[in-house]
């Protein structure tokens, strides 16, 4: 009677059993196939998920953004992986048909998409305010206006919702390394007190020159005229503000030439206050490493280079030339 009823129990549980095994196989098929397969997204996306933010809005913002099939898979795929999926605050670039089993790697790792803004060389610190003030995808202000020269040009990553000021700040530090390192490998006989008048001529030459070659060559036209007692002439000098580049900069006037300014070097001696630019680091070794050369003048050539001459006579000489070039492009008949 025992056997029978034991065999009755054992029939009857695996009647009940064999019927959950199944289904348990087919939820766990299913699911595999529901994390695995391909998005519905055919194109990048990117998604911001606020700091505090929970699963319900998750959700949506998953949903809104096209990269589920259905907005209950993702509930479904929350309750499977339980507390192996702790998603992260911030801005993740989900990669086109990812599937979901991907995007929650991603945004659990706190993968955030990095952004890149580049500062070229040669702009003002106004010029970089206007830029970064502009950037929608940083947060806050910038508490003032950096110090010209301050702001090392280059590539910088970052990621969404980054304060203004970090940035400027990681760009201001980037400079000051950049510097004294150049500075500690300095030429000898330099007629610099500090770094920072280093950075002035960098300046200078950055505004002056657009190759290597030519960098060290202006250098060394400015480096003699300090050396000499000269007043360094620079035109970019002329024209400088404290403000933001002018759009279309007006061509410097006899009057220009005559007005004297803190950065006026046809009418001060010595360097400007302060640079007129952010020098790229190629003007800095430029300023510190200048070529060996008589060289105390230079004209732009009209193509992108320079002239460079010993005396005033050939000086003279390439200015005509470079005025000629000049009335022969505006006549159209020139290259």
């Amino acid at each position: 009677m025992l056997i029978k009823a034991a065999r009755f129990l054992s029939r009857s549980a695996s009647i009940f059993l064999l019927p959950c095994i199944i289904s348990s196989a087919i939820v766990y098929v299913w699911h595999d196939k529901m994390m695995t397969d391909a998005g519905p997204h055919q194109d990048d996306v990117l998604v911001v998920i606020a700091p505090g933010s929970g699963h319900k809005t998750l959700r949506h913002v998953l949903n809104r953004a096209g990269v589920i099939h259905q907005i209950y898979h993702y509930d479904v795929a929350r309750i499977f992986a339980g507390e192996s999926f702790s998603p992260k605050a911030g801005e993740f670039l989900l990669p086109a048909k990812a599937n979901l089993k991907k995007i929650f790697s991603i945004i659990h790792n706190g993968d955030n998409h990095q952004r890149r803004l580049t500062i070229v060389e040669g702009l003002r610190s106004a010029d970089v305010m206007t830029l970064i003030t502009a950037m929608p995808n940083l947060t806050g202000s910038v508490k003032s206006m950096p110090d010209e020269g301050s702001l090392r040009p280059e590539t910088y990553f970052y990621v969404h919702a980054t304060p203004r000021q970090a940035l400027i700040d990681r760009m201001q530090k980037s400079r000051e390394l950049a510097l004294a390192k150049a500075w500690s490998g300095r030429a000898k006989n330099l007629p610099y007190d500090n770094a920072y008048h280093a950075l002035i001529m960098a300046s200078i030459i950055e505004k002056e020159a657009s190759t290597g070659d030519d960098r060290r060559l202006v250098a060394a036209v400015l480096v003699n005229r300090l050396n000499k007692g000269m007043r360094l002439q620079s035109d970019p000098t002329v024209l400088y503000e404290a403000s933001a580049s002018p759009p279309n900069p007006p061509p410097i006037t006899k009057t220009d030439l005559k007005t004297k300014t803190p950065w006026n070097t046809y009418v001060i001696n010595g360097l400007p206050k302060t640079p007129i630019c952010n020098p790229g680091q190629e003007s800095i070794m430029a300023a510190l490493h200048p070529a060996k050369s008589d060289y105390i003048y230079f004209v732009s050539d009209g193509e992108g280079g320079l002239r460079f001459a010993k005396t005033l006579d050939a000086h003279n000489r390439n200015v005509r030339l470079f005025r000629q070039y000049k009335a022969a492009v505006e006549k159209g008949t020139g290259k």
